[in-house]
Order: structure tokens, then C-alpha cells, then sequence
């Protein structure tokens, strides 16, 4: 997993990129207890880049069209992967 975050000039947070590789979202939707059966992004690439407006742009397996992904899984995800400083900007924090 890599994120890049951006920050303002006083250190605040004020967007960030996450990309987790195909081996990433394939754990994460079958880790044992919290497991994702019907997981539309198990064993794809998952780039999203989030600024204080909310998600600006997302790619799945280096795709940003006709994408196919549940709402609600994007959301558990992310913010499981998300570092502390930067869930202001996830909109399941708000």
C-alpha cells in the first residue's frame, strides 16, 4: 500500500492518494472475520485521489471508466487502509 498525502503549508492534511495492489484488496476482502464474499474489488489494483472536496478520481486495474464498484465497499476499504491524519477527508468519517 502506498499513500501519498498533501498537506498545506501549517502541516494540515488537505488531500491524499492510496493505491493498494491486487494482492491488497484480495487479502483484505477475505481476511478471516471481516471477509467480503462478494467483493467487486478483491484481486484488482485500486487507485483513488481524495482532496477536501471528497474522491476526484478513481481507477480500478489502471481502468477510470465504466467501473463497477459498490459504494459501500469502496468506503470499508479505504478507510481501512487510511491513515489516521487523513480521515477528515473520507466522506464515511465526515
Amino acid at each position: 500500500m502506498k499513500t501519498r498525502l498533501q498537506k498545506s503549508i501549517d502541516g494540515t492534511v488537505t488531500g491524499y492518494s492510496l493505491n493498494l495492489s491486487s494482492n491488497e484488496t484480495y487479502e483484505w476482502a477475505h481476511k478471516s472475520g471481516a471477509a467480503w464474499p462478494c467483493s467487486t474489488l478483491s484481486g484488482s489494483r485500486l487507485w483513488v485521489d481524495v482532496d477536501s472536496n471528497g474522491l476526484c478520481d478513481i481507477a480500478v486495474d489502471n481502468q477510470v471508466t465504466d467501473l463497477d464498484v459498490d459504494g459501500t465497499e469502496l468506503d470499508a476499504i479505504v478507510s481501512d487502509h487510511l491513515k489516521k491524519e487523513a480521515q477528515h477527508l473520507w466522506p464515511v468519517w465526515a
